[in-house]
Order: C-alpha cells, then sequence, then structure tokens
C-alpha cells in the first residue's frame, strides 16, 4: 500500500510538473513569436538556443524524478546506458527512463549549465544558487528559474518596445511640427513677396 501511495503520489507531482513546464514552453513561443526580430539578433539567438535547451531538458526530467539517487545506482544506470548506446546505437525514452538515475542528473544538469550560461550575459536570467538538492526539489527549483526568466525577458522587450513606439512616437511629432513650420514659412514668404501688377 505505501508502495502504491508513493506511486501515486509521484505520478501526481509529474503530472503537474510537466503541465507548468508546458506552459512554459507556450510562454517561451509566444516570446518568441511576439518578438522574433529581437530574438535573430546574434546574442539574443544564443541565448534563444539555451533556453529552449533549459525547458526541453526540464520536460524530460520531469518523465524521470522518481529516483534513489544513490551514487551505486548512478553509476549503474550510467553504465547501462552507454552500453545501450554501444549497443543499440540509438537512444529512446524508454532507455532514459530505464537509466533514470543517470540521465535525470544529464537532464537536470544541462538545464542548470543552460541557465548558468544564461545568467552571465542577461541580468533577465536569476542565478543559479549551488547547493544539494532532492531530485523533485532540483526540478523544481530549475523551473522556476525558467519561469522567472522567461517573465523577466516579457518585461524586458514590453519595455523595449514601449519605448520603441515611444521614440517613434516622438519622431511622428517632430515631424508633424517640421511639416507646419515649413508650411507657415511658406505662407509667410508668400504673404512677403512682391505681387506684380499687369
Amino acid at each position: 500500500m505505501a508502495q502504491t501511495n508513493h506511486k501515486l503520489e509521484h505520478l501526481d507531482w509529474a503530472i503537474k510538473s510537466r503541465a507548468q513546464n508546458q506552459r512554459s514552453c507556450l510562454a517561451l513561443l509566444t516570446l518568441f513569436e511576439n518578438d522574433s526580430e529581437f530574438w535573430k539578433e546574434k546574442k539574443a539567438a544564443r541565448a534563444a538556443q539555451d533556453l529552449v535547451a533549459v525547458a526541453f531538458s526540464l520536460w524530460r526530467a520531469a518523465f524521470l524524478a522518481e529516483k534513489t539517487g544513490k551514487r551505486a545506482d548512478v553509476f549503474a544506470h550510467g553504465r547501462d546506458f552507454l552500453a545501450k548506446l554501444i549497443e543499440d546505437n540509438a537512444i529512446s525514452y524508454v532507455q532514459d527512463k530505464n537509466s533514470k538515475e543517470w540521465t535525470f542528473n544529464y537532464y537536470t544538469k544541462n538545464a542548470r549549465s543552460s541557465l548558468t550560461l544564461l545568467n552571465k550575459y542577461w541580468n533577465e536570467v536569476p542565478s543559479y544558487e549551488g547547493k544539494t538538492r532532492a531530485a523533485r526539489e532540483r526540478w523544481d527549483y530549475c523551473q522556476s528559474l525558467l519561469d522567472v526568466a522567461i517573465n523577466n525577458f516579457e518585461l524586458t522587450l514590453g519595455s523595449r518596445k514601449a519605448q520603441k513606439d515611444k521614440r517613434a512616437e516622438a519622431r511622428t511629432v517632430r515631424e508633424g511640427a517640421k511639416r507646419r513650420r515649413a508650411k507657415v514659412r511658406e505662407i509667410t514668404l508668400s504673404q512677403r513677396s512682391p505681387k506684380t501688377t499687369a
């Protein structure tokens, strides 16, 4: 009965975590679609790659978080994973799941590395606080950093767009004022010029 309750509790966590990650993926895709020109810039394109790497790594890791974390198990699963890679020359979800003691660590370390690299160049991404965490806690922590990063990029890009719109509006006002001054000058000059009599 305790085994069944643990399994149900893990499945409940996994479903909620996957849903949270999918919402993050959708928010990230929306961010890319709403300001695609920004993401094509060299530095931003690299950030986009790392954000997708974090999102994917956490998506995959959510399926694998039910693990013991024992070093011997991590080593055994890493060895088995490597043997499957060599033997079959292919890896699918089944091999990921069968080697979850190792693969969970791989995916969460990939997420952590991408988050750390992003933080180095972008204020929008919070720094990763290195400390020992249980599997689910590690996943939750990385996912929360991804969510904060996405939200911060949304705010930054919103502010950037507002500034761009403000500059465009100011330019329009200046151009309108310039046209009005030219019109006044034209009228004034036409009134000052001597009229020729026939």
